[in-house]
Order: structure tokens, then sequence, then C-alpha cells
């Protein structure tokens, strides 16, 4: 008997969510083309629209100039994406603004920015679906 192939972390999330993120991350963003998301977790869902990986990285490099770092450095991606291999198609992290993030105990936490591991991703769809009581 052998061991069962192990999925990286980019293998286990949806062909479709790397394709809308490509696509994001390829085009100049457009007022109003946002593309707003639901990403369920086992803890949770987080809802939220998608960014592109340099915007992440242009909100890191101000934080880092804020703690002292020379703000003349280049940011760590150098106009690669960090998330996947290569600068290819395999994405580990999405990046969400706007994000309201559920938690299975009834909490919510609002964020400006969050920066979110695909591979924890078990189910998503398009907007930002609706909140009921329980």
């Amino acid at each position: 008997m052998t061991a069962p192939e192990t999925l990286g972390p980019s293998e286990t999330a949806d062909r479709s969510l790397h394709l809308i993120i490509d696509a994001i991350e390829t085009n100049p963003h457009r007022p109003g083309a946002d593309v707003d998301v639901t990403l369920y977790l086992p803890w949770g869902a987080v809802r939220g629209t998608i960014e592109p990986c340099w915007y992440f990285d242009q909100k890191l490099l101000g934080y880092l100039q804020t703690v002292g770092v020379d703000h003349n450095q280049r940011i760590p991606t150098d106009d690669t994406c960090p998330n996947c291999p290569n600068g290819g198609a395999s994405h580990v992290y999405v990046h969400l603004s706007q994000v309201a993030y559920h938690r299975n105990s009834g909490e919510v936490d609002l964020h400006d920015q969050l920066r979110l591991r695909l591979a924890d991703v078990t189910s998503w769809t398009f907007g930002r679906g609706e909140v009921t009581a329980r």
C-alpha cells in the first residue's frame, strides 16, 4: 500500500476561484467592477471584495514605512505575485477588502483588509449573501 498523495495548498482550492483571482491580478481596476465573494471556512464565513496582490503589497509597504523600514526598499514581491509559484496561476492566499468575518459562534469581526489562505476555503459563492438570525 502506498501513502496517499498530499495536495499542496493551492491544489485544494477551487480552480474557478483561481481563475477569478487571476483575472483581478491581470486587469486594471475599474470602478464598479469589484468582485464580492463569500468564502466558507470550517469555523465561519468571510465576506469581502477580492483585491489584487499588489494592493496588499502597497498596504504592507505603508505599514513597513510606519515602523521605520526604508521606503526606497523594494517591496517583497518585486513585481511578481509571492502567492503564485514562479509567478504562475496557483495562488496560496486571497486578499479581501471591506471584510465581515462571521464566526460560527455568532461573533462578527469587521476588517478593512484580510489575507486568507485558500486551502482553508471549503466552499464559496459570488456576492456577500445575507446574514440571518438563528
